[in-house]
């Protein structure tokens, strides 16, 4: 263990024991665990010192009821009781991305809780190939596994995660209290059973700026609506000006190109640009319509495709630059198609640059034939314990601490970007709370195959070649340079010259794995 501490860890520990009314055995534990060891610097490292000073030294007597029951056993509403494997000195290797930010995010208040246990964070796997990471599983062995969704199916079959149904059961964890989707999904990879959970997954959804639409008399959007529905709304606000400036009907997300609103609005009515055996699909009726109404809208200026301000030299962008050229929070954008933690965004733009429209969000747009799925979800990690770890009991533990109702709640109350797997109980603001990201169901299948895609595409230069091409057609309609016609015609070619490569890479790894 590191013993090169700091000003803060000295402090510490020179702290009387038994204050607020922690035992002296409890006390020389957390002691010890804040000298936690790390890889390298970071920049939590000073959070650190504030949770831990601030919880013994100040919080202590105040919420000495609140910290007995942790102590006691009594974790995210479950009952007090007191587990086996918390009688002993435990390492608890987990992986994450560094020590640093893992014991920031959890570590800190699970220690705080078991005092015998001590976190260790692994180097990171370097690949998330199925075989490269099974080596590294076994190179490292740690307790509790950071894998994304498509890989519990290959390490559930090989009897390599645990499966915690039983657990779940046996502990009284309620899995009904998780949005149903996120349970469902990771059921889904898992073949049925649960072989692992998230703290977090990621969702869309449709901002909008109630103060322009009243301003104008157009109605605001609704929960639910397609994507037809959504662009023939903003494309009302053509034409508009306020203080001589346009008003848009949609801006969507920083860095979001034409071509990646055209694939988001097909995608919403489950099209794809190629099928299953990666035969292109995008010369259809279907497609061609989507193409027009997004052409549309940029070419006729009612979508915002304006300029964002670049980075420093050093890399970096304030955030308050940012704020001032999004149009939706400049007032000039009626609507946005954005990620869920664009609502932190909103808040914070309030004090950053003086937003003051009356807001709102609603789902993300659907399909006409499915108006309860979100096309748009991901889970973009998966915590599962290792089959053959000698702490299954330990990290069970803090996987019911990382996902449970305590976490949730506390990162809610410090407005946490990341979306929580628990909705929320209630909210003081319907209209701008969470709760429009949780009105939807999803396609669980649909979800894995596109977790999968992400982290192994079929070919990853077909892949991007496709998307350059796609932007480069689209550009070319947007600008009128070329008909639609012909930019979905050439957009069709072009992908069927560059299918053969991708087509030849998918079949290798179907022997392979066989």
């Amino acid at each position: 263990m590191n013993r090169n501490r700091s000003d803060w860890e000295k402090e510490l520990s020179e702290a009387p024991l038994g204050i607020g009314g922690f035992n002296e055995r409890t006390m020389r534990k957390i002691k010890e665990r804040v000298t936690v060891p790390a890889t390298r610097k970071s920049r939590f490292q000073p959070a650190f010192a504030g949770a831990m000073v601030v919880l013994l030294l100040v919080s202590g007597w105040w919420m000495r009821d609140s910290l007995s029951g942790w102590f006691a056993g009594k974790e995210g509403g479950e009952p007090a009781r007191t587990d086996a494997w918390d009688q002993e000195d435990v390492v608890l290797k987990i992986q994450y991305y560094d020590q640093a930010s893992f014991m920031n995010e959890f570590g800190l208040p699970f220690v705080v809780r078991h005092p015998n246990a001590q976190i260790e964070v692994p180097p990171s796997p370097e690949s998330t190939d199925p075989e490269d990471y099974k080596v590294w599983l076994q190179q490292y062995e740690p307790d509790l596994l950071q894998v994304p969704l498509f890989l519990v199916d290959s390490l559930s079959k090989e009897g390599l995660i645990q499966p915690l149904d039983a657990w779940a059961k046996r502990d009284g964890f309620e899995l009904d209290e998780f949005h149903a989707p996120v349970i469902g999904t990771i059921r889904e990879a898992g073949d049925g059973a649960l072989y692992g959970l998230t703290p977090y997954f990621e969702t869309y959804a449709l901002y909008y700026n109630k103060s322009l639409f009243d301003r104008f008399g157009i109605t605001p959007p609704e929960d639910r609506m397609t994507w037809n529905e959504v662009l023939e709304l903003a494309a009302r606000f053509n034409g508009q000006k306020q203080s001589g400036q346009p008003i848009y009907g949609l801006a969507t997300d920083r860095g979001m190109s034409p071509f990646e609103l055209i694939r988001s609005v097909g995608q919403a009515d489950g099209l794809r640009l190629t099928d299953s055996d990666l035969n292109p699909t995008i010369d259809s009726p279907s497609w061609r319509n989507v193409w027009d109404k997004v052409a549309s809208g940029f070419r006729e200026e009612w979508i915002f495709e304006g300029v964002w301000p670049s980075s420093a030299s050093d890399g970096h962008i304030s955030m308050t630059d940012l704020y001032k050229a999004d149009p939706f929070l400049n007032g000039h954008a009626a609507m946005t198609f954005r990620p869920s933690y664009y609502r932190e965004d909103v808040f914070s733009s309030v004090d950053q640059i003086g937003f003051r429209d009356e807001w709102g969000i609603v789902t993300q747009p659907v399909s006409s034939d499915r108006s309860d799925i979100a096309s748009e979800f991901s889970i973009s990690m998966v915590y599962a314990i290792n089959a053959k770890s000698p702490n299954k009991d330990a990290a069970w533990a803090m996987l019911r601490y990382m996902t449970g109702p305590e976490h949730a709640q506390s990162n809610r109350s410090k407005h946490y970007r990341a979306l929580s797997s628990r909705p929320p109980a209630s909210e003081s603001n319907p209209t701008t709370g969470e709760s429009a990201f949780y009105r939807l169901g999803v396609d669980s299948s649909a979800v894995l195959r596109d977790e999968e895609s992400m982290y192994r595409p079929p070919n990853p230069s077909f892949i991007q070649s496709v998307l350059a091409a796609g932007e480069e057609e689209a550009r070319g309609a947007i600008k009128g340079s070329q008909s639609l016609e012909q930019a979905v015609d050439n957009l069709q070619k072009r992908t069927e010259e560059l299918v053969a490569p991708a087509k030849a890479t998918k079949e290798e790894r179907k022997e392979n794995k066989q």
